[in-house]
């Protein structure tokens, strides 16, 4: 059977651990604010209605692969306006 419930998982992945939500409606513009707590990485890809969003977040910073523009948010950083494509911050 499949439950809405199982499902939480995933979404709490993309939204608080990968930090990936829209900065704008339909997300022309994704926000990206990885937050790891105890876990060294985390990887994945999130769909939108451009396409999807790669992000590798590791202890030491974060590749992400966009097609569109994104807003980077690492903890102790200023928020960084990238344009769509791919970036790597290093924390």
């Amino acid at each position: 059977h499949v439950h809405g419930w199982s499902s939480t998982p995933t979404r709490d992945m993309i939204f608080y651990t990968l930090g990936v939500t829209p900065a704008e409606p339909g997300y022309g513009v994704a926000h990206i604010a990885p937050r790891l707590g105890d876990l060294a990485w985390a990887k994945g890809s999130v769909p939108t209605p451009h396409g999807l969003i790669h992000v590798d977040a590791r202890a030491g910073g974060v590749t992400v692969t966009s097609p569109v523009p994104v807003v980077v948010d690492l903890p102790g950083r200023a928020p960084q306006h990238l344009a769509a494509g791919t970036h790597t911050i290093n924390a």
